[in-house]
């Protein structure tokens, strides 16, 4: 089946592995993009992407990690949570929702943590989450799961040629209530001019909510 017939079966199922996750790695940083940009955090990066894009700018992910216990991950978050208490987490990747998510967000969740979840939009699970940022990828289509639709609250799109009006559109359309942040192409040398073209082309058409996007992790050169 080619992407552009994409089911949402084309790239696997989720990954069951019981009490136990793949992860890349856990740190804590600042929230770089998005509505949500300054907000300090606790990242869990799980290991796996079935995409790979080529402009992805934390590859090392797709292959890289270590198996955890959900209780190691979450005694892990809670070591930054002493030192940063003002921490949201970020669910992150590769992409997060090719692994079980629900026994860990029900572990965050009963201890109050504010969680955010960044996800490509070809997976779903019904999962106690604060904050859904989604950023659909031309590799799939720009594909985002029904199930996902009413529960965006902002996306990010990379730019580069993929990414038409048409697609804005197309994403526009699934509701209008949320931002889609333009995202600058990490490895695309003329990537501020490409994103500032674009976004005075969605100016000029009146494609409602769209915004500049930053990425502070790159100008403050930080994970």
């Amino acid at each position: 089946m080619g992407i552009r017939g994409y089911s949402g079966q084309l790239f696997g199922k989720v990954i069951p592995l019981g009490d136990e996750m793949h992860i890349h790695e856990i740190f804590w940083s600042v929230q770089g993009e998005g509505l949500r940009s300054g907000h300090p955090s606790i990242f869990v990066r799980t290991t796996g992407c079935t995409l790979q894009c080529p402009y992805c700018d934390t590859r090392d992910s797709w292959v890289t990690g270590t198996k955890m216990k959900v209780e190691q991950i979450v005694l892990e978050i809670e070591k930054y949570k002493e030192m940063y208490p003002q921490s949201q987490v970020v669910l992150t990747g590769g992409e997060p929702l090719e692994q079980d998510l629900s026994e860990m967000v029900s572990r965050l969740k009963q201890k109050k943590f504010f969680l955010s979840i960044e996800t490509n939009g070809i997976y779903f699970q019904s999962l106690d989450i604060d904050w859904w940022t989604v950023s659909p990828k031309d590799i799939a289509d720009f594909y985002i799961a029904a199930d996902l639709h009413e529960k965006i609250d902002e996306v990010k799109c990379i730019v580069n040629q993929n990414l038409t009006l048409d697609v804005l559109e197309r994403i526009r359309a699934i509701r209008t209530d949320f931002p889609i942040f333009l995202q600058p192409d990490f490895f695309n040398p003329n990537k501020y001019q490409d994103t500032l073209e674009l976004y005075e082309q969605c100016q000029k058409v009146a494609i409602p909510g769209v915004r500049l996007g930053i990425q502070l992790q790159h100008i403050l050169d930080i994970r």
